[in-house]
């Protein structure tokens, strides 16, 4: 009976969860009536993805466009030289009307004050970014500051967001198989010129073997059962490409449908031992691992 109920909850859950992405694709598509140019066509309804123009695929990264990551969220913490500033220390993203995902070890400084979405450019204050007040967080409980397992986190914020071509929510990877090897992590952390980085930046990561990570971090204090299966090995196979200080937190995401705007997110920034060193691929937070306990929160 225990087991039968576990699986029906389960299942509850995992259906929860496709309904919101799905609703959350819902609001990127626009749908219009196409017609051949005959005597007496009859009309075909057209799904138009209304997406942000995009570049080719963050040291080494690329300036992401307005509305490309609409789900990237920055964490700030109040100035302590200008108490009317704040410094933004983490990303994360947005997942739903009230919840951020991001990483436990951002909260090592104290709790935050604020969320910015929908910012672009942080030189511009009259671009599309919105400010929420932080209600609560939560970590994982199996997260410790000592070590860099577990590490998660989710914040609930003060009110609801408002979604718009600038500010809208990411799905999340519910499966643990991994039938991509090309990722993107977005932030604004620092550039190859050691200096964070006034625009979001995107960078194209691979998706490496387990080993490659059990290999560089062996012996490192914080990782002292290896690499584990709730973590991801992520870097760039062939160019000095990473995330980096400050990009802590954030998105790593893939889009899975073609011509699509929604954007689902596999792993969250949480360690590395180096920035922007080819071959030398970083530790991300797996989140397929962690959907139970996001679900538990978020859609309960």
């Amino acid at each position: 009976m225990i087991t039968w109920f576990r699986a029906f909850a389960f299942l509850a859950l995992f259906l929860s969860l496709v309904q919101e992405c799905s609703e959350f694709r819902e609001q990127t598509i626009q749908r219009a009536q196409f017609i051949y140019l005959l005597p007496k066509p009859d009309p075909i309804l057209v799904e138009i993805f209304n997406c942000s123009k995009t570049v080719n695929l963050i040291v080494n990264g690329e300036d992401a466009k307005p509305g490309e990551f609409p789900h990237q969220a920055l964490i700030g913490w109040r100035s302590k030289t200008n108490p009317r500033k704040y410094d933004f220390l983490c990303g994360g993203s947005l997942i739903s009307e009230r919840f951020v995902l991001t990483a436990a070890h951002c909260f090592i400084p104290g709790r935050p004050q604020i969320v910015r979405l929908g910012e672009n450019d942080l030189t511009n204050d009259n671009d599309n970014q919105e400010d929420y007040e932080i209600e609560d967080y939560t970590l994982h409980p199996k997260y410790k500051f000592s070590a860099s397992y577990h590490d998660i986190a989710l914040i609930k914020l003060a009110e609801d967001v408002t979604f718009s071509f600038f500010v809208r929510p990411a799905c999340l990877w519910d499966t643990m198989a991994m039938n991509v090897t090309k990722v993107v992590a977005t932030g604004f952390g620092f550039t190859e010129e050691l200096k964070m980085s006034d625009i979001l930046q995107k960078v194209p990561l691979d998706l490496f073997a387990k080993d490659e990570c059990v290999q560089q971090y062996a012996g490192q204090r914080k990782f002292k059962q290896g690499i584990i299966d709730q973590q991801l090995c992520i870097g760039s196979e062939h160019e000095e490409r990473d995330t980096c200080q400050g990009d802590s937190g954030g998105p790593v995401q893939v889009i899975t449908e073609t011509n699509g705007c929604i954007h689902h997110v596999l792993a969250v920034t949480s360690a590395g031992s180096f920035c922007g060193v080819g071959r030398s691929p970083a530790v991300y937070t797996r989140v397929a691992s962690y959907i139970d306990w996001i679900e538990s929160i978020v859609w309960k």
